[in-house]
């Protein structure tokens, strides 16, 4: 199969408009290296508090508030799809607690949602599945006879260590550190820490095995015979 030159054209003339737009969120205060791609309609607020490395492209739309102490940083060549949300949780005169920080080679996919408000680390080479939740502060709830908005939050953190793979779907919870290499399934909630290369699913998530260990860690799988024939 050949591509059509006017199809070459066009993808040339879209990278040509996501590099301007990269320029452009320079001119506003980001800091960028070289070739620094962001796509139509991705909105930026505070793009002083911004720093991404080489080779980065960020698609759109898309929402990032990155107004925080330590910002929004972003490794080169890592890519975000369209539809991320990403929230620092700072407004002007009280911006200290979150920040959100993510390696090399990394990839997220569309429509995740990053509440960064109590700080999410992520490390290199790390893969994202669409539609991913990672919430990094908690609602207090304690007093059952007061309003929980008026109880304040907790925030955390959550850590990603080098090399993960969260799938479709899935949550990672305030408090939460993934090891290094550990596998987190599609839908599943996390809401505790996952030990380095260990595979983790459900609600809440548990760890069922690890990376080239074919035996189940936590339930063995079990074989169910065929059904008999009718005589």
């Amino acid at each position: 199969m050949r591509i059509k030159l006017i199809n070459l054209i066009l993808m040339k003339w879209e990278r040509r408009q996501e590099l301007l737009r990269g320029w452009w969120l320079r001119q506003r205060g980001a800091r960028a290296g070289v070739r620094f791609g962001v796509g139509p309609g991705l909105r930026v607020l505070y793009p002083e508090c911004l720093s991404v490395g080489d080779d980065v492209t960020i698609e759109g739309p898309g929402y990032l508030h990155c107004l925080s102490e330590r910002g929004v940083r972003i490794g080169s060549y890592t890519s975000i799809a369209r539809n991320v949300h990403l929230h620092c949780g700072g407004e002007p005169g009280d911006y200290a607690h979150g920040y959100f920080e993510i390696g090399d080679h990394c990839y997220i996919g569309p429509n995740a949602v990053m509440g960064a408000g109590g700080g999410i680390r992520i490390g290199s080479h790390v893969l994202f599945g669409p539609d991913v939740l990672i919430s990094s502060e908690n609602h207090r709830f304690d007093n059952p006879d007061e309003l929980i908005r008026s109880q304040g939050v907790v925030r955390c953190g959550v850590v990603i260590q080098a090399g993960c793979w969260v799938a479709s779907k899935a949550v990672i919870l305030d408090g939460v550190t993934l090891g290094a290499g550990s596998i987190v399934a599609a839908g599943a909630v996390v809401v505790r820490d996952v030990p380095p290369k260990a595979i983790v699913a459900g609600v809440p998530a548990r760890v069922i095995r690890y990376r080239g260990d074919r035996t189940m860690s936590v339930s063995k799988s079990v074989d169910v015979p065929a059904p008999e024939k009718a005589t």
